[in-house]
């Protein structure tokens, strides 16, 4: 005949259980904070292009120029960027998702994340150019 009592190891494996998931919520939190990202904001209806601080990273170095019209980037032109073991074939796929996300709130390219990052960096820097 089963017994009517509650099984204390029940509650404490539940409870374990809680709090493995919400620690390693807390984990992932600090080791991927959340990123600062910019969106054009100027709805000057002439166009206006402004040109990235140039941004060095472990694989080359991104420059950019960005052409925003209307409060929407219309056009990212990548300028003097260099980029080692081919990851320069990114940068056509940011500058698209740059003008879709009218800003740098978008995903990392995968297998290109430092350059994913510069792009953004660089991105940012032109973002805040515009006047």
């Amino acid at each position: 005949m089963p017994s009517s009592k509650p099984r204390a190891w029940v509650a404490s494996t539940s409870v374990l259980g809680l709090l493995s998931i919400a620690g390693a919520f807390g984990i992932n939190m600090v080791l991927n904070p959340p990123t600062t990202s910019s969106t054009v904001s100027n709805t000057n209806a002439t166009p206006q292009t402004v040109q990235s601080d140039s941004i060095s990273y472990r694989y080359g170095v991104v420059q950019i120029a960005v052409t925003a019209t209307g409060g929407k980037i219309t056009n990212v032109d990548i300028q003097n960027s260099t980029c080692s073991r081919g990851w320069e074939q990114a940068f056509p796929m940011l500058a698209s998702e740059a003008i879709a996300a009218n800003g740098s709130n978008f995903s990392n390219v995968s297998g290109a994340t430092f350059t994913s990052s510069a792009f953004k960096q660089a991105l940012d820097s032109a973002i805040s150019k515009l006047s």
